[in-house]
């Protein structure tokens, strides 16, 4: 499967987002993006090299690796691989026999701690058996590559004759853009002193050295339109619902763990208006602060002090402030832009992500994706990110954590679903 379609050597700087992605990473925390697709039926390895090599290679960033500058105020550039093999991005796993679940979360914990090649275009899909039957995909790209907004395109390109649809929590609005536009440059400093001046989160049970072993575990399917029916009974927004369940979950595997709760901040990347490249990829979205009230114990209580600190990022334009120092970050040197990473991620304890994928099932190398589980990156010292996948109208809570913060991260995706349940059913005999 040698595959050698361009010569070119010429190195291309990466953008300024796409630089700042690539120095979030460390050897402990690498900045990749993880995906499981399940399959009824078996799949081809043939057949998904065959996608692949029609639909993924003719974009050249699957075809290129980073090379990092030669001196310390450059940006780290692409570099064609002239010596590409296909083989070695997408491959089949080799274990004895099919695996079960259990072997599957085992497996996918060992390749999501596994650091992207140093000398290869940073990505991988690897198919595995399953019992008794069907198949699952791994998929591993590194955050410099795209954002999961550009990969969930790009997953309707790989599908049969699908397009899907993207989106994300719905943080931004145009009225949060006047409102930034209007405060000028007065605004964005003052925006800035308070993010400057804004403290650490504590060190707990979320704020830990990491060990680098990652663990993995995802929640049963929840259905989108029960989500919607909170949302609607509550009066707010399904990512207002969404961040209260996941506050839930935290609060119960607090509880379980015989620690007080107490309330931590987490990352939300938003995606943000702006100039896409000409293939789709790269990285247009950037990260606001939410806190989630963990130590509240009412979950209705919960949800109300959620949706009014979500208003009002939706109103103060945080999501332009955040996106400006994004790109700040990107254009310093590489020893500034690493110490910024680290100081912002000491502010937050985790992140919580959200994509929606298609919305009706896809076909993929012929074989129907069941299901899809999908695992954002957490930057430096974050040691804990749940992300919120809705795919063919259910949703499904996946969670990547360091083993020395999480190591039974099964419990959080368990407590999510637990919470969910909590919601509604408080929620929905409200209205009539």
């Amino acid at each position: 499967m040698s595959q050698n379609p361009t010569t070119v050597t010429k190195l291309e700087r990466l953008s300024r987002e796409d630089s700042a992605r690539w120095y979030m990473g460390t050897p402990e925390n690498p900045m990749v993006i993880g995906a499981l697709l399940l399959f009824d039926q078996r799949l081809a390895l043939d057949a998904l090299a065959e996608v692949v090599s029609r639909k993924l290679l003719p974009h050249r960033r699957f075809r290129q690796h980073v090379v990092e500058p030669e001196h310390r105020f450059a940006r780290p550039c692409w570099r064609d691989d002239i010596s590409f093999d296909l083989g070695e991005h997408v491959l089949k796993l080799s274990p004895p026999h099919a695996v079960d679940r259990d072997a599957l979360v085992r497996l996918a914990a060992d390749r999501m701690s596994a650091p992207p090649p140093q000398h290869r275009s940073p990505w991988t899909l690897e198919l595995v058996d399953l019992v008794p039957e069907g198949s699952a995909l791994i998929a591993r790209f590194h955050h410099c590559i795209a954002d999961g907004r550009a990969l969930v395109s790009l997953l309707g390109e790989l599908a049969d004759g699908v397009r899907s649809g993207t989106a994300g929590i719905a943080v931004a609005s145009s009225r949060s853009s006047q409102v930034s536009r209007r405060g000028g440059l007065w605004a964005w400093l003052a925006g800035f002193f308070r993010l400057f001046v804004l403290s650490a989160d504590p060190a707990g049970a979320l704020r830990r050295p990491l060990s680098g072993h990652k663990r993995v575990a995802w929640s049963t399917s929840i259905s989108m339109d029960s989500v919607k029916s909170v949302a609607r009974a509550r009066g707010h927004h399904v990512a207002d619902v969404l961040l209260a369940a996941v506050a839930g979950a935290l609060a119960r595997n607090s509880g379980a763990r015989g620690q007080a709760p107490r309330s931590v901040r987490a990352l939300l990347p938003v995606a943000a208006p702006s100039e896409a490249s000409s293939d789709g990829l790269g990285n247009h979205y950037a990260s606001v602060f939410v806190r989630l009230p963990i130590a509240v114990a009412d979950p209705r209580a919960r949800l109300e002090v959620i949706a009014r600190d979500m208003d009002a990022v939706r109103r103060g334009g945080a999501l332009r402030l955040a996106l400006g120092l994004m790109r700040l970050a990107g254009a310093a040197a590489p020893a500034i832009e690493r110490w910024a990473v680290r100081w912002w991620s000491r502010r937050a304890s985790l992140v919580v992500s959200s994509l929606a994928g298609p919305p009706s099932p896809v076909l993929l190398a012929g074989q129907r994706v069941r299901s899809i589980v999908v695992w954002a990156p957490a930057a430096a010292s974050v040691g804990l990110s749940v992300t919120l996948f809705g795919y063919a109208g259910a949703l499904h809570l996946g969670v990547l954590a360091d083993a020395a913060v999480i190591d039974q991260p099964e419990e959080l995706a368990a407590g999510f679903q637990a919470a969910m349940d909590e919601l509604r059913h408080g929620a929905l005999p409200d209205k009539p």
